[in-house]
Formats: structure tokens, sequence, C-alpha cells
């Protein structure tokens, strides 16, 4: 499918590891729960792979089923909050280029929207400390779902507040399970990762690229002379 950028009205954005640096702050919160309980110690690796963009229900689900350690969600929700509190979740720096490419998409007059696992309470502090959350219109964040992603509803729910055709916006995300909520949705989704094991995984991108920076120059390839035409690969 080819479209041009001219044609793109909105572009909705996960949050962790897409704009926020987080899976290292939340990977150093939650190691040491599990190495204390439970006996598990995990690399930053092993988070990446197994951990990263899922919610805390599905890794509950995934520490029984898959290491056979006996925990419920009230007991890990409580313990990992406790840390959030003491670790300072400002101290979390933005991904390379994400102010840039939201100030660029807010100057060409695209509406931009976060779709996000995280809770409100999360994107407030750590965007609000970045002075980002004026160039989003709205955030569909864990509490306004039923079902987080990879369910297609929080993006069924942000389209749906758009009141745009869905060939007119595009999903920007970094990991498998947000692809596919968004893929589910009928998305055009790009895939933004850094880490090599994860390139496998994100299959159902239309498209796959190493950084923010890349997203920009994919949208904006003319800077002189506007916007330029965007492949995205079936």
């Amino acid at each position: 499918m080819i479209a041009q950028l001219e044609q793109l009205d909105a572009v909705l954005f996960d949050l962790d590891g897409t704009l926020i640096d987080s899976e290292y702050f939340y990977y150093s919160n939650w190691s040491p729960i599990l190495a204390k309980e439970f006996g598990l110690r995990i690399t930053f690796e092993d988070w990446i792979q197994y951990f990263a963009g899922h919610t805390l229900v599905r890794n509950v689900s995934m520490l029984m089923d898959s290491y056979g350690i006996e925990t419920t969600e009230e007991f890990m929700w409580k313990e990992t909050r406790a840390n959030y509190a003491k670790s300072d979740m400002t101290t979390i720096r933005l991904m390379p280029y994400a102010k840039e490419i939201l100030e660029k998409l807010t100057t060409e007059n695209k509406r931009l929207a976060l779709v996000t696992s995280s809770y409100q309470t999360t994107v407030d502090t750590v965007l609000g400390q970045h002075g980002l959350l004026e160039h989003f219109e709205f955030f569909i964040t864990r509490e306004k779902v039923v079902y987080a992603k990879p369910n297609p509803e929080p993006y069924l729910l942000a389209t749906e507040t758009l009141g745009l055709p869905k060939e007119n916006i595009m999903a920007i995300e970094d990991t498998s399970t947000g692809c596919a909520a968004a893929k589910g949705a009928g998305l055009t989704c790009v895939a933004v990762t850094k880490y090599g094991s994860e390139i496998e995984k994100l299959s159902k991108a239309d498209r796959i690229v190493g950084s923010l920076q890349e997203v920009n120059e994919l949208l904006f390839a003319n800077d002189e002379g506007g916007l330029s035409v965007l492949g995205y690969k079936k």
C-alpha cells in the first residue's frame, strides 16, 4: 500500500519504549521483587523479550505459566507501585527524537493521540515532566478500556474518538503486542525498535525502523519540497 503524507490526518503513539525510554526503569523495579520474593533472576534482555509491552495481568500469568511462580495481580501491583513511588518516574528520559517528531507533526497540523497500556498518572508524570502533554488531543490509557493491547480495543476507541477513516491514521509502536492491537483495529502500523531480537516478533507491522528519527525521515523525506510519499511494505 502506498500512501501520501498529505492523506495522513492523525498519528497514534504508544508511550513506553516508543516515546519514553522506560523499559529499564520497569526492569529495575520488577527484577528486585522477582529475585527477593521468588528467587527468579532475570536480565534486561529477558525483560525486553518476555515482559516489555505487556500488561500486569499478562505478566503475572506468564510468571505462573512459564516459571511456576505462585503470585497474584494484587501482590505484584502493590510491590511494583511501591518501588515506582520510590524510584521517581520524572527521571525517565525521552526516546531520541521524540520531542522533535511530535513538534514537527504538530506544526503540520496532524492530530496526535496517545494509546498506551500505562495509566493516566504515568502519562501525566512523565510527559508532563518533558512538557509534551499539549501535543496530544486525547489519551487512551489503561483505565479507559476493558481489554488492553494486544486486544484492538484501545485503537478502536482511539479511531472512534478521532472520527477519521482508518486509512488516514497511522500507529507508531515498539512491541508485538502494540502492533497486533493496531493491526487488529485495521490501522497502518510502523514499528520502532533498536533491539534485533524484537524484529522477528514485529512481523505484523507495515514497516520496521530503528528509531523515531527514521520515522521522521519516512514522513518528511523532503524538508523543502514539503510532504513526501511514504511507502509501506505489506
